[in-house]
This record gives structure tokens, C-alpha cells and sequence, in this order.
């Protein structure tokens, strides 16, 4: 994803993504292995983005995230790409994104949704199975055989939780998914801001 020579080390921490409703919180499953919530490696950005990395015998797993401009007044938006690098086949790529204690009342769209209270309007979102697949078709960020394998329930909503069920990664093949968090003042509608062009923000997180 980086040349890591070029970068600066720094302490590893969590994925999580503060919000004034509480952290998103991450959690990865890939070809059968539970990544660990810290990272082994982790490095920071002149955009003040931080590259974060995991190393096990059968993947590599590299997450970049940090702020980006939202394109709306108010809201902020910070944007998780996650990377897997197959070092040998892998049978899953599991991701779910949580915003604990998100209010039941909330609105969802097939993967997305925004939780509102009093103080503030989250949203958090990624893509849907559609645009993987358009994605898996044009070469971009999956594997070419995606076209075929994301099923039309890849992405699961269960209150304040995002679960990506996506399919096999080929040995020497590589995945990205991309999960955006955006938040503004109560009455705002961040939701517009989780719909993000990856590779812009990708670009926008390496500058």
C-alpha cells in the first residue's frame, strides 16, 4: 500500500473511530484467523493518517485511516480502507463495524445507517454488494472473481453493527474494503458523507 522505509513509527493503538456517540469499533476475520484489536506495526503520515499493520502466516492485513474532507459543512468524516494481501488462499474477509450503543431508532440503507440523539448525528457506512461487484468488473481494489461470488446479502445490518461477509481471496491476490464514520450536530445529514470515492480518498490519506 506504502513504502514503510519512508515513514515514521509510532504506538500502535485500536481502529476504533471516537465519535460524540461513542467509538466504531472494528473487527476483522480473515481465512479463519481473528485479527488482533492492536496492530504489530503501525506508522504515521505527513496527512496525519496512520497505516497499521497485522502479519500472519497465510495474509497480510494493512489499514490506513484518518480524516478527510467531508464536501459538507459541519460534518467530519474519518475513512478505514482495509487492505488484504493473500499469502496463501483464503476462504473469507470478514469485517463488521460497530457503534455501540447506538440508538434502535436509527435509519439504515443496504450498508449504511445514521444514529441520532440529542447531541449528535452518526453515520457510518461502505459499500454494497453492487458496487463491489462494478468494482470486481472494472479491476478495481478486488479480485476480478468478486464479479461473481458477492452475493447480494454480503453486507448485514443489525442495529449500530455493519457486517461484510465477502468472499475467498486467491493466494497473491489482494481486497480493499473501505468503511467511512461521519458526524455532525443534531439535524445535520452526514449519512451523504459515508459514500465516498475509495480511490480519492486513498489519495487524499497518502499526500
Amino acid at each position: 500500500m506504502l513504502d514503510t522505509e519512508v515513514l515514521a513509527r509510532t504506538a500502535p493503538r485500536a481502529l476504533d473511530v471516537v465519535t460524540p456517540l461513542g467509538d466504531v469499533r472494528f473487527a476483522v476475520r480473515v481465512g479463519g484467523w481473528d485479527v488482533p484489536a492492536r496492530p504489530e506495526l503501525t506508522w504515521g503520515l505527513a496527512s496525519g493518517a496512520r497505516l497499521c499493520r497485522w502479519r500472519h502466516q497465510s495474509v497480510r492485513l494493512d489499514v490506513l485511516s484518518g480524516t478527510t474532507a467531508s464536501g459538507l459543512p459541519g460534518v467530519t468524516r474519518e475513512t478505514t480502507i482495509l487492505r488484504v494481501l493473500a499469502r496463501e488462499d483464503l476462504g473469507e474477509f470478514v469485517v463488521q463495524a460497530e457503534l455501540a450503543g447506538a440508538p434502535q431508532e436509527d435509519r439504515t440503507w443496504e450498508s449504511a445507517f445514521s444514529a441520532e440523539t440529542a447531541d449528535a448525528v452518526v453515520s457510518v457506512g461502505g459499500p454494497g454488494a453492487d458496487l463491489l461487484r462494478r468494482c470486481s468488473r472494472a479491476g478495481q481494489h478486488v479480485p476480478p472473481y468478486w464479479s461473481r461470488l458477492v452475493g447480494g446479502d454480503a453486507v448485514e445490518r443489525s442495529g449500530g453493527r455493519l457486517t461484510w461477509r465477502l468472499p475467498r481471496v486467491d493466494r497473491g491476490d489482494y481486497a480493499e474494503l473501505w468503511v467511512s464514520v461521519a458526524w455532525s450536530a443534531p439535524g445535520g445529514d452526514p449519512g451523504r458523507a459515508v459514500d465516498v470515492d475509495a480511490a480519492r480518498v486513498l489519495r487524499e490519506l497518502t499526500q
